[in-house]
């Protein structure tokens, strides 16, 4: 299928959908191994803005604070949070789980997980456990909510409001959600994306032949981190040419050898742009059987330990955007203890980013607890003050 992006014409193909069953929501998201390639040359200008944003990305966030006004959150006091992950196989969803039920904890909440297994079945049973469960709040993370309309109609109806979970960027819930969703939280997904090309433009000096690597299965997510990398892309490196590649999160674990075949397949190819660290952690090895360590240039989002660890020893990763990941939880948990407390959800819970490369990591102890990374404080106590908490 032809589609024009900022008057660009892009190809897509549309593989099989696994697991999340996503067949009509997907038409017409961008997958498959398509390409754009244009003949406008890069200026120098260009490279010089992409140097500068760079520079900015990199710094700690030493000003920041959470989200929203001081409240009561004693009222959440012997209630449950229920996160329902796409996958706690995943490195990052392990960190949103801990940070809320630690958050949760602070003030006598309790916070559950319940690993969907990248299944819309799975997640659903999971939100009727929930109800059984009588949960104070759910929250379905990665999951489109049109997907377990159903099963949130049904929390509905049993008074349980519903949270949608890294589905969108910041702001309140899209149209055409199930009613029984008030709230949001997530990360600002389209970011890290354009982060990532701004990193890529400057550090390839106009010259990047990219694949990028999409997850079609959590296309909200995903579209707005793709959205914002191509939307950079297209302004400071016109010639830059990128292909998508459609990965569902269930085939992540065969990405090792497919990393090889893409890299055969695609010899001039000198960066690759997984959504995801969840991905990296299967491609580092998949450059290395291909013995193409020395040019290709992994950027990914996530800022995982693992992949981080990577970075530092200069094997096959070249940069990294992430937010605090605990910080984050704890940033759910802020969101779950104000619906419990009989309060309004917050549009956007401040979740900062910043970029890791070679100009920074070696000042990144990675023995240290991750928050530590990005210089935003004591983000436990700065929660705690702000719920009341002691």
């Amino acid at each position: 299928m032809d589609r024009l992006l900022r008057g660009r014409k892009i190809s897509c193909c549309s593989p099989p959908l696994a697991a999340l069953g996503l067949v009509a929501l997907l038409v017409a998201a961008a997958c498959g191994s398509g390409s754009t390639t244009t003949t406008t040359t890069t200026s120098s200008a260009n490279v010089s803005e992409a140097q500068r944003l760079v520079k900015q990305a990199e710094q700690a966030q030493t000003s920041w604070q959470p989200a929203g006004e001081k409240f009561d959150a004693s009222k959440a006091r012997g209630k449950s949070i229920w996160y329902i992950s796409i996958s706690l196989s995943i490195p990052f969803e392990q960190y949103m789980l801990q940070g809320i039920k630690d958050g949760a904890a602070t003030v006598g909440a309790t916070g559950v997980g319940f690993d969907s297994k990248s299944s819309v079945a799975e997640g659903t049973r999971g939100v009727e456990e929930a109800i059984q469960a009588r949960a104070g709040v759910i929250m379905i993370d990665g999951f489109q909510p049109q997907l377990l309309a159903p099963a949130i109609a049904s929390a509905q109806q049993a008074g349980i409001p519903v949270l949608t979970a890294n589905t969108q960027d910041p702001g309140p819930p899209l149209p055409g959600y199930p009613t029984g969703v008030v709230g949001v939280a997530t990360h600002p997904f389209s970011t890290p994306g354009k982060i990532e090309a701004d990193w890529i433009v400057a550090d390839s000096k106009g010259n990047a032949n990219i694949i990028y690597l999409r997850s079609s299965d959590v296309p909200v997510i995903t579209d707005a981190e793709k959205s914002g990398f191509l939307t950079e892309l297209h302004r400071l490196c016109s010639s830059c040419k990128v292909q998508f590649v459609d990965v569902p999160t269930s085939q992540w674990s065969n990405l090792t050898p497919k990393t090889a075949s893409l890299i055969r397949a695609n010899p001039n190819a000198n960066y690759f742009v997984p959504d995801f660290d969840g991905e990296v952690i299967f491609m580092v090895p998949g450059v290395t059987s291909a013995n193409a360590q020395s040019k290709v240039k992994i950027v990914s989002f996530n800022a995982t330990p693992s992949v981080m660890q990577n970075l530092k020893n200069h094997n096959v990763v070249a940069a990294e955007t992430g937010g605090p990941n605990l910080l984050q939880g704890w940033a759910f948990a802020e969101e779950g203890l104000r619906v419990l407390s009989g309060m309004p959800a917050l549009n956007d819970l401040n979740i900062p980013t910043r970029l890791f490369d070679a100009s920074n990591i070696d000042s990144i102890d990675l023995s240290q607890e991750e928050s530590a990374w990005y210089g935003v404080g004591d983000y436990q106590a700065k929660f705690k003050a702000l719920w009341g908490a002691s």
